[in-house]
């Protein structure tokens, strides 16, 4: 599938989307009208929200594509209580629909406002079993969640792809997960001053492995 994407890049240097080209800014319009809402793609699948009950229905075989599509390709519709789709099936939190949103329009990138020297720290633990992640999602969760960290500096410590960290951190801030304490371009400052920060032992990624799978089956 061919997609022109936006790319921008923030004052800071870092690579940005505009939610308002994908699923991401649709929902997060409905989200603030507090409006039941229906997005329909055709031919691809649809979507009833329902933000007074922080609630989502979705009928789409293919979320990643469903997330990628142009904003003007979706067709909107208001909907009542009494013509509720999907009434037999299962309710999910928003939340999870708007983490899939930003994941996947990510791409390696931030969404406009936020940049890699945003302080930050997640409120708590996304369900990361029920989610799309990255191969490394579980140890940039424990990391954000433990203290707050510099985006830019979460790669370094890690030992991984700033792209992959962009694409969590894209998720979980678009979700409500991930708290930007500090957004200073002056952090930049930070880098050189944490040169010496040190990747993760051995030790430490079996206890964070550990710490995951026991708060995956809560």
């Amino acid at each position: 599938m061919s997609l022109e994407l936006s790319t921008r890049t923030a004052e800071a240097g870092t690579a940005t989307f505009n939610p308002a080209d994908h699923l991401l800014g649709i929902v997060q319009r409905i989200v603030t009208s507090r409006v039941n809402t229906r997005i329909v793609l055709p031919g691809k699948g649809e979507v009833a929200i329902l933000p007074l009950r922080g609630e989502y229905y979705t009928n789409v075989q293919d979320m990643a594509e469903f997330c990628l599509s142009p904003a003007s390709q979706f067709e909107i519709t208001a909907i009542g209580d009494a013509a509720l789709p999907y009434a037999s099936g299962t309710a999910e939190s928003i939340k999870s629909l708007l983490w899939q949103a930003a994941f996947h329009a990510s791409q390696g990138r931030m969404p406009e406002g936020c940049t890699k020297y945003d302080v930050v720290q997640f409120r708590h633990w996304p369900n990361l079993t029920r989610l799309p992640v990255t191969p490394n999602a579980a140890r940039i969760c424990a990391l954000l969640t433990r203290h707050p960290t510099t985006i830019m500096l979460v790669h370094r410590k890690l030992g991984i792809d700033k792209e992959e960290v962009y694409r969590i951190y894209s998720a979980a801030y678009s979700a409500g997960i991930a708290n930007a304490i500090s957004r200073n371009p002056e952090a930049a400052n930070l880098e050189a001053g944490n040169s010496d920060i040190q990747t993760e032992k051995p030790e430490e990624r079996g206890l964070l492995r550990s710490l995951f799978a026991k708060l995956s089956g809560l």
